[in-house]
């Protein structure tokens, strides 16, 4: 009797080109489809609930400096007593000014001391009330009381200064942005020369023309790194840790303790912007009515003891900015 070879049907085995490949390959497609969109859709809700808001400001007060006889040209600005303090390269001057633009004093001329004023620049102060300005091109680092009275004149020449232009109040000393040698500098009281942090490039604690330097609660030191695009961040050792990068030169700062924000301006990008200390973007300064169109042409600014910002506007023009509370949707 012959022996019979049973056949194997390949459709039920699974093992040739039936309908289970067809359905594993189009199960597998589907996966990788589906896990795209849920990647798009993270992606979005992410970028949604981080997405930054403007800071809306509405104008309270505007000063304007372009009077002739009564105007200024200023360079930097800082909230003083109950007004503001503003170097005036014009005329070689510290301006004083309440908030309504009247003028309440000035030191100027030889009534600064010899040698006469020769581009003041940024201003500071300590908590007593003194005022310290950088005179720029003598080189010096100059002190006055809340009297006007000349109470300190150190000389920065031959100590590797060129063009120090920023100066911050740092626990009875003082930090200076020295422009021209690119570097973050401390000095004390005395004149010694304490510390001097940087070289020109563009690397992780390296300078490109420092302009400012404000200082945080926990003694941080934020530098304008001007042609580095970029606020670089130092510890009070001098040590990097970390820079907000910009895309533009930026021209100003001012921080604001109690919000634990630092606002930044800058002329070539035509905007006044916020962001957090620990460098999250919290959005542009835009004036109400104005969205997504900032303040343009600020070169300095300061926080007043109100929270209000003074905004510099072209050298001759002072701004008084309210800031609004975020909206509430």
């Amino acid at each position: 009797m012959a022996k019979t070879t049973k056949r194997t049907n390949p459709k039920k085995t699974g093992k040739g080109p039936g309908k289970g490949g067809r359905s594993k390959k189009f199960t597998i497609l589907f996966l990788l489809v589906a896990l795209v969109l849920v990647a798009e859709v993270v992606s979005y809700v992410f970028k949604k609930a981080n997405e930054a808001k403007e800071v809306n400001v509405q104008k309270v007060q505007e000063i304007n400096g372009s009077v002739p006889g009564t105007g200024f040209k200023a360079w930097d600005l800082m909230t003083y007593g109950s007004g503001l303090a503003l170097t005036d390269q014009s005329l070689n001057r510290i301006l004083f000014l309440d908030l309504q633009g009247n003028k309440t004093g000035e030191i100027s001329g030889k009534n600064a001391g010899l040698p006469e004023f020769k581009e003041p620049s940024c201003l500071s102060k300590d908590p007593t009330g003194n005022l310290f300005v950088m005179d720029t091109w003598n080189g010096l680092i100059r002190g006055y009381d809340p009297k006007g009275k000349a109470i300190l004149k150190l000389d920065l020449n031959r100590k590797g200064y060129y063009g120090p232009r920023g100066l911050a109040w740092d626990n009875n000393s003082f930090l200076n942005a020295d422009t021209g040698s690119h570097r973050l500098a401390k000095i004390t009281l005395d004149g010694n020369l304490v510390g001097a942090w940087g070289t020109r490039g563009s690397g992780k604690g390296q300078f490109n023309n420092p302009y400012q330097v404000v200082t945080d609660a926990q003694d941080n030191s934020f530098v304008v790194d001007r042609d580095n695009d970029r606020i670089q961040v130092l510890d009070s050792q001098g040590k990097f840790v970390r820079e907000i990068g910009l895309g533009v030169p930026p021209t100003a700062e001012a921080i604001d303790l109690s919000k634990k924000i630092i606002f930044v301006s800058s002329l070539e990008g035509r905007f006044v912007k916020a962001f957090s200390l620990e460098g999250k973007y919290v959005g542009l300064v835009a004036e109400t009515g104005q969205k997504g169109q900032s303040i343009p042409d600020v070169n300095a600014l300061c926080v007043l003891p109100t929270g209000d910002l003074a905004l510099l506007q072209g050298g001759n023009r002072v701004l008084i900015e309210h800031i609004l509370p975020p909206p509430t949707n």
